[in-house]
């Protein structure tokens, strides 16, 4: 089964790349970057036991990514949970605090509004 889905997988990677597909998201890319993308997907939908090889292998490309750019990592699951993170706040500098901000203005769904209270206390 597993030889029968990487053979699907190749199929669809050359008939995208055949058709020129580019990401929707950004058309500028080459096709054959986004059908690769395509094709590791369907392989990991169709055998689930490559999941932690693929998560493995972006994690370590982001994190080479980052060392470009002068970040330091010392844990790879460091920049996982960075990377699941939907909201960072920061203070006016750009530094990351240890959680001791309190928010006091908020704009959502183009609506601003005014927030009380002395913070968060768990």
């Amino acid at each position: 089964i597993g030889i029968m889905a990487i053979g699907v997988c190749v199929v669809i990677f050359i008939i995208g790349v055949a058709m020129d597909r580019t990401d929707p998201a950004n058309p500028g890319s080459p096709s054959w970057l986004y059908m690769i993308l395509i094709a590791v997907t369907l392989a990991v939908a169709a055998i689930p036991e490559g999941i932690p090889l693929c998560v493995t292998i972006s994690l370590s490309i982001g994190c080479s990514d980052m060392v470009k750019k002068h970040v330091l990592v010392r844990k790879l699951a460091a920049v996982e949970t960075l990377g699941s993170a939907s909201v960072i706040c920061s203070d006016k500098t750009g530094t990351l605090t240890e959680g001791k901000m309190t928010m006091v203005n908020m704009y959502a769904g183009g609506v601003g509004y005014d927030v009380e209270g002395k913070g968060f206390d768990p």
